[in-house]
């Protein structure tokens, strides 16, 4: 009994069953290792089976950036999250274990796919279209093994040879190879690289959202590097970040590219052509119970505001911090609205960023036609200009230079209208640069959170340190390993100072 966690783990991942090429209709194919994939399809339907993990999970979605949007100070809607009081002893959300299982869940199947297709030969598969899908597979599995580094591990360090790294594995788990050690944090970053670098070469260029692209490959590394040299003021790699960005702007990517109507995009969906990469899996009501379920219901039900308001409160979405700023941006008006009370015996409306929370669940399902086109905005075209502008500001280039990504990407808005802005010091751009991560990604893909770690105030403060008004505790910044882990798995030891 004591190893039900992972038998757990393995039943859901092998039994993971994947979809056609739409990942909408009936399911075709069953992972197990009976089952064996022997070709083309056998193939595609394995990946598919990764995307499944993916987008039936809150924990790569709503409940994750809301964690992330709680430990920056912009909301309090997860006490622990903000308070950042969690330990091996201490687990103070369900969501530590939950999401651990969830991310591994996924890596389990991508190592699945990953092995099996590695092995297929050139009489069972073409071999560029083999190449294609495990380097799909691979980029995939990057994106998981990045979300746990991002939440379990020092991602932050600039040392190499800092051991709270990632468990990397590279084949599906069975009962007998349970327990593996931990990467460094170098170490991590490599393999993670490995399969970016890997799906870079061998990955199509984008033709659909719902699947991963060499766009989002680059994109997706480009971040990674500028996460890390950001949190320590490194410029380490930042060229080559430069680089992926530029390439994915300077090429024309049909199906992919910015919308002039901000509302239209929330409207879309799915559908925008400003995603590169989203959660779609069908337009049905199962889509409410899991990856949307925070979006749906508890960003209207418990984060919002009930209205009509109490004399006292005001009309703040949840925020606790950062309303000032955004009230003065004419995207508040579009990303917040009214939202009703997602249980049919309350009628109240809830005041709520809109953007993800839509009508609310109750309303979504009996709207004529149905509204429940609930999305993760895994990465929208706005973010690549805010990139580049970060990555030109840390690069040495002019303060001129550095915002005229920004405002470019701001002059194609044309609902709403959004100025120019042309800050004169150092200190304004980057102030500049900040703010539009959270005026423009707030709650979609922890954008926001990520620059409150790497940006500054006038002071000098770290944005979380000075929202928070108290210093961070580094090592705080990820969570411990799940118990259940640190119990049965003996070659790992716990995260600094979280015991």
């Amino acid at each position: 009994m004591k190893k039900i966690f992972y038998i757990t783990l393995i039943i859901i991942s092998l039994g993971v069953i994947s979809c056609e090429s739409n990942l909408d209709l009936t399911p075709t194919y069953s992972l197990n290792e009976k089952n064996a994939i022997e070709n083309e399809i056998d193939a595609r339907a394995a990946v598919n089976g990764v995307y499944e993990t993916i987008v039936n999970s809150d924990n790569f979605s709503g409940k994750l950036f809301v964690s992330l949007a709680s430990k920056a100070g912009f909301v309090k809607w997860s006490s622990a999250d903000y308070k950042m009081e969690y330990s091996q002893s201490n687990e103070t959300t369900s969501n530590i274990p939950n999401r651990w299982l969830a991310y591994y869940e996924t890596l389990n199947t991508a190592n699945f796919a990953i092995s099996n297709i590695h092995k297929l030969t050139s009489e069972q598969i073409d071999l560029d279209e083999k190449n294609m899908l495990e380097a799909e597979a691979r980029c995939l599995r990057a994106f998981a093994n990045i979300f746990v580094f991002w939440n379990y591990g020092h991602w932050w360090s600039s040392d190499d040879n800092n051991p709270n790294g990632i468990i990397f594995r590279d084949k599906a788990i069975t009962i007998d190879d349970i327990e593996i050690g931990r990467l460094n944090v170098g170490e991590s970053y490599e393999k993670i690289y490995e399969d970016l670098d890997f799906a870079i070469e061998y990955l199509g260029s984008f033709t659909d959202n719902r699947y991963v692209s060499k766009e989002f490959a680059k994109v997706l590394k480009a971040k990674i590097i500028l996460y890390r040299n950001g949190y320590n003021d490194g410029t380490a790699n930042l060229n080559e970040a430069l680089n992926l960005i530029n390439e994915v702007l300077k090429t024309s990517i049909p199906g992919f590219s910015m919308q002039g109507d901000l509302a239209k995009v929330y409207e879309d969906s799915w559908d925008s052509e400003e995603n590169l990469f989203c959660s779609y899996v069908s337009d049905n009501g199962d889509r409410i119970y899991n990856i949307s379920y925070t979006y749906s219901f508890t960003m209207v039900m418990t984060y919002g505001n009930r209205l009509p308001l109490a004399w006292y409160a005001s009309r703040d979405a949840g925020l606790n911090f950062g309303l000032a700023w955004f009230e003065g941006d004419p995207r508040w008006d579009i990303v917040t609205g009214e939202a009703r009370a997602p249980i049919a015996w309350d009628t109240d409306s809830r005041f709520t960023f809109t953007k993800v929370a839509r009508l609310g669940q109750y309303a979504g399902q009996n709207a004529s036609p149905q509204d429940l086109k609930y999305n993760t905005y895994f990465f929208r075209y706005p973010e690549l200009y805010i990139l580049k502008a970060e990555l030109l500001a840390r690069t040495g280039a002019s303060i001129s230079d550095a915002i005229a990504p920004i405002n470019e990407m701001r002059s194609k808005r044309t609902n709403p209208v959004l100025n120019s802005i042309n800050p004169t010091t150092q200190e304004g751009l980057m102030d500049a640069i900040f703010k539009e991560y959270f005026f423009e990604t707030f709650v979609e893909n922890g954008s926001e959170y990520f620059a409150s770690l790497r940006f500054k105030d006038s002071s000098g403060k770290l944005w979380m340190e000075s929202i928070k008004g108290e210093p961070i505790d580094e090592n705080h910044l990820c969570y411990p390993i799940p118990n259940v882990e640190m119990q049965y798995n003996k070659l790992i030891e716990q995260n600094t100072d979280l015991q």
